[in-house]
């Protein structure tokens, strides 16, 4: 049997003994040298895990997030300014989310005054800034920024602010 490898020069497929496995031998095409590899045997071969759907949802969740935030800046770089969201109409909870983890940041930080300004401007995007807030709580939305917060203390300052708002 033979082991077939990709030159790591000129990238061509090359065909090579077994007892040549593990050494380094020259490309017959450019001459250079090249490992080559151990014959792979489907006894190597690790099955893959099963998909998690959740974590799936999630990733898919931060890939839309992330393209819509690189359209807003691709926008305010053309001179474009962004719709202020108080006149969006396609207007989601995601996007009240950081007012969310700022409102929790300055309430652990002990800037009281400027938590006190996030829950105003929640206020004033009514059930979508409860929805924001909502997300935190059930844990369909998460910011790295939070995990220094103990959780208890976290979801403290979550369900004060989702009083508050109400």
């Amino acid at each position: 049997m033979t082991i077939k490898f990709r030159c790591e020069h000129c990238h061509k497929e090359v065909n090579a003994p077994d007892t040549a496995a593990g050494k380094r031998g020259k490309c017959p095409y450019c001459g250079q040298g090249s490992y080559i590899p151990a014959p792979v045997s489907d006894e190597d071969v690790l099955p893959l895990a099963p998909i998690d759907e959740e974590e799936e949802r999630r990733r898919q969740e931060e890939i839309h997030a992330l393209l819509k935030q690189e359209r807003e800046l691709i926008a305010e770089s053309k001179g474009e300014p962004p719709v202020p969201l108080e006149h969006r109409e396609d207007l989601d909870t995601e996007d009240l989310h950081h007012f969310v983890v700022n409102y929790c940041l300055d309430m652990g930080g002990g800037r009281l005054d400027r938590a006190q300004a996030h829950v105003q401007k929640l206020k004033s995007f009514g059930q979508k800034g409860i929805g924001a807030v909502n997300d935190f709580i059930t844990g369909r939305a998460g910011e790295p920024a939070l995990k220094n917060i103990p959780r208890p203390v976290l979801m403290g300052f979550l369900k004060q602010l989702s009083e508050r708002l109400r």
